[in-house]
C-alpha cells in the first residue's frame, strides 16, 4: 500500500463539506477525490482507482468522498451527459458533488485541457469518450442509476469498461466557472459538443436513424436548460403582463390563445 502525504490546503478555497475533511491535498493544496488513483505516491487525477470503482457500486460509495450513499445520488457530469444520459463515473453525495463544481480546478476553469502526456497505457475510459473541456458542469440528481457493461469496439475507438445509466432526474444545477451557469453558457456548450455526438454516431455506423435519435435526445436535454431569468422573476413579469391585458380590454380566452403562441414560439428557438 502506498504512503499518501498530504499538503496544507489552500487559503483560498471554501472549507469543504464535513465528509470530504479526511481527504488529503496535493502538493498545489487542492482536495484529492477518492476515486483519484495514486502512481508513485503522487495523485493521478485522470486515472481512476479500478478497485474504487467496483467498491462504489458494490458498497454505494461516494465517488469523492468515498463514504456511504444516502437515497439521493448526484452525478458530476458535462452537458453531453445530459444528452445520452450515460456517465462514466458513479454519482456523489451533493455536497461533495458542488464543491466539486465549485473547486475543481478541470471543473471550474473552461480554458484547462486535459493533458495526455505521461499517462499509464492501461489507462482508457469505457465507451467513447468526450476529450474536451466542456466549460459547464451539471450535476443531475436522482434516485438510481443502471450499471451496463460496454465491449469496446476498435474501429469506433470504444473501450470496454463500465457505464453508468442515468436515473430520471429530480433536480438539475449548472455550473460555470464556479458558480450557477448562465443560459448562454450552456447552450454554447451543449452547440459546441453537438458535432462530437454525430462523429460518434458515425463511427459506430448507426446511420440516418442513429442520428434522429440523437436529434430528440438533445431536443429533450435542452428542457432542462434554466431559463435566462430566476423562477421568481419570470413569474413576477408574467402577472404583469396578464394584468395589462385584462386593463387593457383583452378577454382571458385571447390571452391564454396569446400565451400558447409565445410558448410555442419559444420552444422553436430552441
Amino acid at each position: 500500500m502506498q504512503t499518501v502525504k498530504s499538503y496544507p490546503m489552500r487559503p483560498d478555497l471554501p472549507e469543504p463539506p464535513r465528509n470530504m475533511l479526511g481527504l488529503p491535498c496535493d502538493k498545489r493544496g487542492y482536495p484529492v477525490p477518492w476515486f483519484v488513483d495514486w502512481i508513485n505516491g503522487e495523485p493521478e487525477f485522470r486515472a481512476m482507482d479500478k478497485s474504487k470503482l467496483l467498491r462504489a457500486i458494490r458498497e454505494r460509495l461516494c465517488w469523492v468522498c468515498g463514504k456511504p450513499l444516502w437515497r439521493e445520488m448526484v452525478f458530476v457530469i458535462g452537458p453531453m451527459c445530459a444528452v445520452n444520459h450515460v456517465s462514466s463515473e458513479p454519482p456523489s453525495h451533493r455536497e461533495c458533488a458542488q464543491y466539486s463544481a465549485r473547486t475543481c480546478p478541470f471543473l471550474s476553469r473552461p480554458h484547462m485541457v486535459r493533458r495526455e502526456d505521461g499517462l499509464p497505457e492501461n489507462i482508457s475510459m469505457a465507451g467513447i469518450g468526450v476529450k474536451r473541456n466542456p466549460g459547464v458542469t451539471l450535476l443531475w440528481f436522482t434516485r438510481r442509476y443502471e450499471v451496463m457493461k460496454v465491449a469496446a469496439i476498435p474501429e469506433a475507438g470504444a473501450h470496454a469498461g463500465l457505464l453508468f445509466r442515468l436515473g430520471r432526474p429530480f433536480l438539475t444545477e449548472w455550473y460555470c466557472k464556479g458558480r450557477p451557469a448562465t443560459r448562454e453558457e450552456i447552450l454554447d456548450s451543449i452547440n459546441g459538443g453537438i458535432p462530437l455526438l454525430y462523429d460518434a454516431n458515425e463511427k459506430q455506423g448507426l446511420g440516418e436513424e442513429g442520428k434522429r435519435v440523437v436529434d430528440r435526445q438533445i431536443a429533450e436535454a435542452l428542457k432542462l436548460v434554466p431559463h435566462g431569468r430566476p423562477k421568481a422573476e419570470r413569474e413576477g413579469i408574467q402577472r404583469n403582463r396578464i394584468r395589462r391585458a385584462l386593463r387593457d380590454g383583452q378577454t382571458a380566452e385571447e390571452l391564454w390563445e396569446a400565451e400558447k403562441a409565445a410558448c410555442i414560439s419559444r420552444q422553436d428557438d430552441l
